[in-house]
């Protein structure tokens, strides 16, 4: 029987106890590891397309965050520190030290917030569009992210509809906030995930929690202290990206001093999937330099 490439991939995931929670990683490869960590709403499969190409040269490492894909569901908010720990302990039960990053959105804040606290314990940063928290966001996402309702009825109300916006099926009401362009061919092991949610509600993302902890990623709406000793730094942007604007990117730019700016043309939020062999050439051309 010969089995898909793309399923075979399936098999690399393995159930680890971090901090006491159950955290589903895609672990692949030998070598250098590098280190995937996937925006708020996804899953490790996000970077599908990344983990196929680079596993074959590297170590490749991409946990489910906590509150996402097949990793445990927390009954609180989700918040920045919390994901740091979590993803220092990760590494530290795998023996992978000094990985390369790479994240999107709020793994890119949880790769740098790492690397700023332990910048010797970081090879290299790969940063797609920072997530700083609810001042980044568009005035829509804003509104939602700044709900706080006082009341038993309230509070179960608004969770009921960030939930609910989670469904797989109401996927499309943010496609003109997600692609630059429309949704483009996804991944088919992200394909693959996304039926599964569609099946199993578990499964779904924790928009709510991670929405009641969106505050604790404010700091890198301001300017940071970068130590004197700081890994390479590839920070990148989608061009189009409605979640968290362009504009932005110039903030980060400018205390972050990476080696590599690239603002990222016909991409939006989700460029590893938009531009999967632009995004595969340029990591790997950083990787190597």
């Amino acid at each position: 029987m010969v089995i898909s490439p793309h399923k075979s991939l399936a098999a690399y995931q393995t159930q680890l106890v971090v901090h006491g929670e159950v955290w589903n990683v895609f672990d692949k490869g030998s070598g250098k590891p590098i280190v995937f960590l996937h925006n708020g709403g996804g899953t490790l499969w996000n970077w599908a397309h990344q983990l196929e190409y680079f596993s074959t040269y590297y170590r490749v490492i991409a946990p489910d965050l906590p509150g996402f894909g097949r990793s445990h569901r927390s009954c609180e908010p989700l918040r920045l520190d919390t994901y740091v720990q979590g993803v220092s302990e990760l590494i530290r039960i795998l023996g992978c030290p000094k990985p390369i990053f790479v994240g999107n959105c709020i793994g890119s804040s949880i790769a740098l917030k790492f690397a700023l606290q332990q910048p010797e314990q970081v090879t290299a940063l790969a940063l797609f569009n920072v997530c700083g928290g609810i001042p980044m966001l568009n005035p829509s996402l804003q509104f939602w992210a700044n709900i706080r309702p006082d009341t038993v009825v309230g509070k179960a109300i608004h969770q009921y509809l960030l939930h609910a916006v989670s469904h797989p099926d109401l996927q499309y009401l943010n496609t003109s906030l997600i692609y630059a362009n429309n949704e483009p061919t996804l991944h088919p092991m992200l394909s693959q995930f996304i039926e599964h949610q569609r099946l199993d509600p578990k499964l779904r993302a924790s928009l709510y929690w991670l929405a009641m902890g969106l505050d604790s990623f404010n700091m890198f709406s301001q300017p940071q202290q970068k130590p004197a000793s700081f890994p390479p730094v590839l920070l990148g942007w989608g061009a189009q990206n409605r979640t968290l604007g362009t504009s932005w990117a110039k903030v980060l730019a400018d205390w972050l001093t990476p080696d590599l700016f690239w603002l990222i043309e016909d991409a939006g939020h989700m460029p590893m999937y938009e531009q999967p062999k632009l995004v595969n050439e340029r990591l790997e051309a950083f990787f190597k330099q």
